[in-house]
Formats: C-alpha cells, structure tokens, sequence
C-alpha cells in the first residue's frame, strides 16, 4: 500500500511503502534503554530570554555575557527557521508542549548536548521531549551555527523517533546540521568513519565514527530525495513506535534501514533491492576525500597472491584492495578469485581507475544467492593505473541488520589475485 504521511516531505513519502511492522511487543526487550535526564541543579531558575518567533527559551548560568546569550539565541532561531521550515524537520518540544530549552553550561563536549526530557503521554505515538546544553565557548559564526543546527535536529529526532539507535541517531542529527550548515567545513569525524571502512556502517562504540557516517546518510538523501532532507525526514515520518507506559526501552523496530529497505527497490533498475544500494554506497565512498583506508595494497603479481584482511568485515561494511597496474606487460590479464564464510552475503565490484583514482569501468562480479565465491577475469586494462576490489557485506543470510541488535558478526575473506598474459596463462 502506498502511503503519504503528513509528516513527510511529499516527494519522498508518496514513494515510500510503510510496511506491517512487527508489534512493539515482539520487539520491546531488544530496543535502546528509555532515558530521562535533568539539567544541572538549579539550572530552571537562571534568568530566561525567549525567542520572539519560536517555542525555544534559553537560560545562561549567572555571569554569561549578554552578548553571548543574543548570539546563542541568534543562532538557535536560525537553526530552527532551517531545520523546521526548509528541511521539513519536526520542531523539538519542551515536557508537555512547553518551549524548548537551552541551558549555557561550560564544558560540554562537542560544544552541545541534547538531552531526553520526558515521555509525551498524551501522543499515540513515541515522543519524548527534550532540552539542551550548549557551551557559551563556542566560537560565534559557522561554529555556532553549526552546533545549534546539530542541537535542534537532536531535538527534533527525539519528538519524532525517540526510539532511534544511538549511533543513528548521531549520524541522522550530523546530517541534517550540515544541510543547515552549508559553510561548516569537513571534519575529523569524516576521517575517523574512512578509517575504519570495515564497520557496520553505524557504531555505537565511537561517537565520531557515527557521525562520520553522516556521509551515507547525506549520500542517500542526495540520490533519492526530491529535495534536501526528504529522504531523512520522510523516513522518521514512516518509522513511528508505540511502547507500553511501564517499558524501560523502546521498541527495536521499525528503524530507519527497515524503512529504506521497504521503500527503495527498484532504485537501481528492475529486480534491484537494498543490498544494491549499499553496494553502490560502497563503490561512491572510495572515491570520498579522506579516501577509506584499504585492506590491501598490491603491486602487479608476478606470482599469484593469496590475501586475508586484518579485519573482518561487519554488516553494512567493507573492505578495499588496491591492486596496481604499473610493470604490467600490455594485454595482460588479472584473475580474481574470492572466497568467504558461511552465513554472510558478500557483494563483489572491481573498479578500473585512472591515476587520479577517478573509475573508468565498473565491473561486477557474480555469484549465487548464497555462495561463497565468487571469480573473474578483468581483461582491457591497457591504460589503467589500479584496480580496485570492492568487498561489501551485505550482512546474514538468516536476517536482515538492525542497529539496534549490537552483536554483528563480521566475516573474513580470502581473495586470490593472479596475472595472466595477453594469450593465456
């Protein structure tokens, strides 16, 4: 059934599917904790100034400049003029429809914090309100805005899907900051998410990995959204949770990859599915800057070379080889063949790139449904600079990943490269 949400940006909800659920019951015990925090003691009776044109408050701890607080205030309303009415994004909430708070404490990491308030009980849905804290330190300009923007779309993704996965959650409010922040520039959180390809795509362990992998998200909110955060802010319109008032932890379903994967078949062409996306995520993140770092780094095999990974690969990651093409006799010829465990879905792309890593020809590698290897003989590779193996796991044969459910299973493999001369072996 085709539904639009009022919710969501038309141009993507009208395209989306909002599949049977499971029950929050079938699901409740492997959701994220439910949490409630207060703000630091006696933080409710610093002196308040209010926006005059949104539900949003400030309180400044005694002895905050002026200046600052009209500066931080500034930048709140502009976060939330964007976030709010560009992107589409719901508007955070103080408990029981009350302004939004944000309280100026020193030292917040990050330069700001939002925390869960409260459950709304009056909703049919989960929604919890919130508040937030932000460092008066933080530099005005690009730096502020950022942080506010960042603050307002954690706000808004505890109203509206307060039972998101941590580490999603970081990647999703990252995201959406950077579309209200176009002059915030690239950060080390890019580099730490490129490092480490190998992961699930979304780690709760690292905090700047998650929101590195704001880069996934913007990348396909670029390719299926009709407008700038469609795809995000439709995607939480569709993922709605309802918890028993008694539970301690959400619901660990629906999340945001259930709904991309109801909502984005076909988006390749016919009989393509959502693992097809992920590989065609791999493929674009190898050309990113920071590059993602490789497994391998081969020179031209004079001899055949069998290699393993020093890491596994986790659902939703991968792993690169680079396979050089100089000191390569013309016409020659390289044999791939790749091997893994049982129980993962290995996808397989080689990429011939030219010396500025720009790919000349993309080239699949096939295998059955659920095979363990897969082979292929890359031929025309006259005037290629390297070759780049692509491995993605596309996760468990037995059920599909879910961020919530930690305990990934990486798998290793093996992958056998051999050149072969222009007239055989």
């Amino acid at each position: 059934m085709n539904v639009q949400s009022h919710h969501a940006p038309a141009a993507f909800a009208a395209a989306m599917i909002l599949c049977p659920w499971l029950p929050a019951s079938a699901a409740a015990e492997d959701g994220s904790p439910i949490a409630m925090d207060l703000p630091p003691d006696g933080a409710r009776s610093w002196p308040r100034a209010c926006s005059l044109r949104h539900a949003l408050c400030l309180r400044a701890a005694p002895g905050t400049p002026p200046g600052v607080q009209l500066e931080v205030l500034a930048a709140a309303d502009r976060a939330w003029d964007t976030l709010t009415s560009v992107l589409r994004a719901p508007a955070p909430e103080g408990p029981l429809g009350d302004p939004w708070e944000v309280f100026l404490v020193d030292g917040v990491d990050g330069g700001a914090r939002v925390m869960p308030d409260e459950r709304d009980p009056r909703s049919r849905f989960d929604r919890e309100s919130s508040f937030a804290m932000i460092d008066p330190s933080t530099p005005p300009g690009c730096r502020l805005d950022f942080v506010l923007a960042r603050a307002v779309a954690e706000g808004s993704l505890w109203r509206a899907v307060p039972a998101t996965d941590i580490a999603s959650f970081r990647a999703q409010s990252e995201a959406l900051a950077r579309l209200a922040t176009p002059c915030a520039p690239p950060t080390e959180d890019d580099a730490a998410f490129q490092a480490e390809p190998w992961r699930c795509l979304v780690d709760p362990t690292s905090a700047a990995f998650d929101r590195g992998a704001s880069v996934f998200v913007e990348w396909v909110d670029a390719n299926f959204g009709s407008e700038p955060g469609a795809v995000l802010v439709g995607a939480w319109a569709l993922a709605p949770t309802r918890t028993a008032p008694g539970a301690w932890r959400w619901p660990a379903v629906p999340t945001t990859f259930d709904v991309l994967r109801a909502s984005l078949p076909h988006a390749f062409g016919r009989e393509t599915t959502f693992d097809d996306l992920l590989a065609k995520f791999a493929v674009a993140r190898a050309s990113m800057d920071p590059r993602p770092a490789l497994a391998w780094r081969l020179p031209w095999p004079t001899v055949a070379r069998r290699v393993t990974p020093a890491e596994p690969i986790a659902p939703t990651g991968v792993s690169y080889v680079n396979v050089d093409h100089k000191n390569a006799p013309p016409g020659a010829r390289l044999r791939l063949e790749a091997h893994w465990e049982d129980y993962a879905r290995m996808r397989w792309v080689v990429l011939k790139r030219d010396a500025l890593g720009r790919t000349l020809a993309e080239l699949p590698v096939t295998s059955t449904d659920l095979g363990t290897a897969a082979s292929l003989n890359v031929e025309g590779l006259d005037g290629v600079d390297h070759i780049l193996i692509v491995t993605q796991n596309l996760g468990s044969t037995e059920h599909a990943f879910n961020p919530d459910q930690g305990e990934w299973e990486p798998h290793g493999w093996v992958l056998t490269v051999e050149a072969q001369g222009p007239f055989g072996p």
